[in-house]
């Protein structure tokens, strides 16, 4: 249990990384191991994963940053987790409306990622097509369900199949924090309320993802 514990603290740390480069480009990896109280090996075993597994835009060109493909400056200092949380929310409120032009809110919705800073585009292009899918309703309820937690700070129950091995706790009630890629699949860190810690658990088994009301 512990070992998980180190897991989801770790890629906290991470996504503390990931924020710090993206709001002050330009950190050595010196520089990066001093402000995290790390060694330049840990650090360095960060990057890895920051670039590599969760393959987002982490560039070396003096110093760290992180650059969009055929965007200049990867739009830094625009938006922030949650505001991407709450226009992807919009959006999806807006796909009901039958009185807006859909191939207008089409349009809208392809541009999107590349109005977000660099190291947010993955998140928000992997959320749309989570939330637009027309074939995965469950992914869009899931997705969805999330970012309504996100946003709100409340906890929600996370649904695994009977006898999934995904999570130690068959329903956790979770208070979001951070969802993050890794590799092909897409994790949620939060405050575990049955554990009364952060952990981290992996969504690809979840079915449904519900409000805790009495949490």
């Amino acid at each position: 249990m512990e070992r998980k514990r180190l897991v989801a603290d770790r890629f906290r740390r991470i996504w503390h990384i990931v924020e710090d480069i993206a709001e002050t480009p330009g950190k050595s990896r010196r520089e990066l191991a001093d402000k995290f109280h790390l060694s330049e090996r840990q650090v360095q075993a960060d990057l890895n994963i920051i670039r590599t597994d969760m393959r987002l835009p982490l560039v070396r060109r003096q110093g760290y940053r992180f650059i969009a493909e055929g965007v200049p400056g990867g739009g830094e200092g625009c938006f922030d987790l949650r505001e991407a949380q709450l226009l992807v929310m919009i959006l999806r409120q807006a796909m009901k409306d039958r009185s807006i032009p859909s191939d207008r809110l089409g349009s809208l919705m392809r541009k999107l990622p590349a109005m977000f800073p660099a190291h947010l585009q993955p998140l928000v292009q992997r959320t749309l097509e989570a939330v637009t899918a027309p074939r995965s309703g469950q992914q869009q309820q899931v997705f969805a369900a999330l970012a309504d937690g996100l946003l709100r700070g409340t906890y929600v129950k996370l649904h695994y199949p009977p006898g999934d091995m995904s999570s130690p706790i068959p329903e956790p009630i979770v208070r979001p924090e951070l969802l993050l890629p890794y590799l092909s699949s897409w994790y949620l860190i939060g405050e575990c309320k049955q554990r009364n810690r952060t952990m981290m658990f992996n969504l690809d088994a979840v079915t449904a993802v519900t409000l805790a009301a009495d949490a």
